[in-house]
């Protein structure tokens, strides 16, 4: 079987898609798919390991990209092709070149049809979604959710196309860095994402502020998107917790690797998220997560290795709280069963091994396998 996954960028900037892409295409490989990898920007190389096959296809026209894609259908003669994200004329495009050579096609949302993201720039999504994204979308092969609260949504739009549900990854380091903690006689909690209004820092904020726990600091990694961090860090200064914040700015992967490792707590106070590949890179580093019900998180609760909280301040506050009243040794134990969750559930290797199964049972129009929940039909 050959499949194309297309996605806009691989730019780390870009965030969730650039990089659960790049671990999908390499978990397909090494389970056997013929893999393709293709970027519509100019853009770094991958950077994953195990992504063998790919293709930029340098920035192109609408009308370009349409010409782009049905010659690399010809060369390629995929089985499925896969169009990551939304919103994007040259997705479409994408997706016109697939109808035009009988290619089916799969789209992944990846979280831009929830509930708060349809509320940022409405005026452009609504009319989109009434006509070439509707379109795409009903006569898709299928639509492929990562996160099981998003389904609701999609089905609002998808018309009669099937939609299922199989999860992302995390991209595991080959080794964890040193645990390097309280070398400033502080603990640490640690933010790591895109600094963006939909990550709920103004409710990170005012919840500290809330608490103000005695000998910890607030750690801020991440790219600033459209000059957000100044919002956050006059936020900061309203409530006198400049000594509290750190902001740290964008890090390369080993850098973030490091930056979860000097830390006692993750906090992701997010308005909405697919999946939040954050959480479970935390988790995976063996500290304990603070997160929102805006993200896909109930692992939390039921292996007792994080606070799932609803998205308020009040919320997140308490969250905070108990966490940074626990012991250092009852917070290492929430860290080693969030540690072991990932390893089990989140493995790109499983993961890839459930979705290749779909492409098979899509295909030849066999009913979808119900026995994981991974697999499970909406």
């Amino acid at each position: 079987m050959k499949v194309v996954q297309i996605v806009k960028t691989l730019s780390e900037e870009y965030g969730g898609p650039a990089r659960t892409v790049q671990g999908l295409v390499a978990g397909l490989d090494k389970c056997g798919v013929d893999a393709w990898l293709v970027a519509l920007d100019e853009c770094p190389p991958p950077w994953v390991q195990g992504v063998r096959n790919y293709l930029n296809l340098g920035s192109p026209s609408y009308i370009e990209t349409i010409r782009l894609v049905e010659g690399l259908i010809h060369e390629l003669r995929p089985d499925i092709i896969q169009l990551n994200d939304f919103w994007m004329p040259r997705l479409h495009a994408c997706a016109v070149a697939a109808r035009r050579n009988n290619v089916p096609y799969i789209l992944t949302p990846h979280g831009t049809l929830d509930e708060w993201s349809l509320k940022q720039k409405w005026w452009k999504k609504y009319p989109a979604l009434w006509t070439y994204q509707g379109y795409d979308m009903r006569h898709a092969l299928a639509i492929h959710s990562t996160a099981d609260n998003e389904i609701r949504q999609i089905r609002k739009f998808c018309g009669d196309t099937p939609v299922y549900y199989n999860t992302n990854g995390v991209i595991f380091p080959e080794k964890l860095p040193e645990w390097n903690r309280h070398g400033d006689g502080c603990r640490r909690a640690v933010f790591v994402s895109r600094i963006h209004k939909k990550k709920g820092l103004l409710n990170l904020v005012k919840a500290w502020a809330k608490v103000r726990p005695l000998g910890w600091k607030m750690e801020i990694v991440g790219t600033d998107a459209d000059d957000y961090q100044k919002v956050v860090e006059s936020a900061v200064c309203e409530y006198g917790l400049q000594g509290d914040f750190i902001f740290t700015g964008p890090l390369s992967d080993d850098k973030k690797w490091e930056a979860y490792r000097r830390s006692d707590l993750f906090i992701l106070p997010t308005h909405t998220e697919n999946f939040g590949i954050v959480v479970a890179e935390a988790l995976y580093a063996g500290i304990p997560v603070i997160t929102t019900k805006g993200a896909p998180w109930g692992d939390l609760l039921e292996k007792n290795c994080g606070w799932w909280t609803e998205i308020s301040v009040d919320s997140i506050a308490e969250a905070l709280k108990c966490a940074t009243s626990m012991t250092d040794e009852q917070r290492d134990e929430m860290g080693e069963r969030g540690r072991a969750l990932v390893v089990e559930k989140y493995s790109w290797d499983s993961i890839a091994a459930d979705l290749s199964k779909i492409y098979e049972c899509l295909l030849t129009s066999k009913p979808l396998p119900t026995s994981a929940r991974r697999l499970s039909v909406a």
